[in-house]
């Protein structure tokens, strides 16, 4: 009698790598090894490392996602200009005989004062380093809540590392 314990989603792959498989025909597993060494494999399997690996880069993906919707619709060579745009608002914040020769351009382009500019351009920054931050806390959040959950055995608790999402 083959006794199978749910561990995951990664023991089919890991049964497999090792020349066996488990079905259910009519209500029963069978496999493709005596039941001695199907039990041993199942036995053997330590889903932790691999479900964790998978839901890391599960997170991983989706901050990457949420990061990118902050410049969604924005050309790369502009973003690539608001490091410079900030550091000139903010030398001009502090200091209104600062250079700001990329901000005068673009001001009087736009038809703004530079110190208009240099106000939205704070204010803009400002938002974006703050939904930066809040993604970059809710990936450590679900990383932690991740690195929590246990490296072996407690494999009734795989439910709960499956349940973390990226935002939770």
């Amino acid at each position: 009698m083959i006794n199978y314990t749910e561990k995951g989603y990664g023991i089919h792959k890991w049964l497999a790598d090792h020349g066996a498989f488990i079905r259910e025909v009519d209500g029963v597993l069978v496999s493709n090894l005596p039941d001695d060494q199907i039990n041993q494999l199942i036995a053997d399997y330590n889903p932790w490392p691999s479900e964790k690996a998978t839901k890391f880069a599960e997170i991983d993906a989706e901050f990457e996602a949420a990061v990118a919707s902050l410049t969604a619709g924005w050309p790369q060579h502009e973003i690539q200009t608001w490091n410079k745009q900030e550091a000139e608002a903010r030398a001009l914040a502090a200091n209104p005989e600062a250079p700001t020769p990329m901000l005068s351009t673009i001001a009087i382009t736009r038809g703004l004062t530079v110190a208009e500019l240099a106000q939205r351009v704070i204010r803009d920054a400002d938002a974006f380093t703050a939904a930066s931050a809040h993604f970059v806390g809710l990936r450590h959040k679900a990383r932690q809540l991740v690195q929590a959950l246990p490296d072996a055995g407690d494999y009734h608790r795989l439910p709960e590392l499956f349940a973390i999402t990226f935002g939770q």
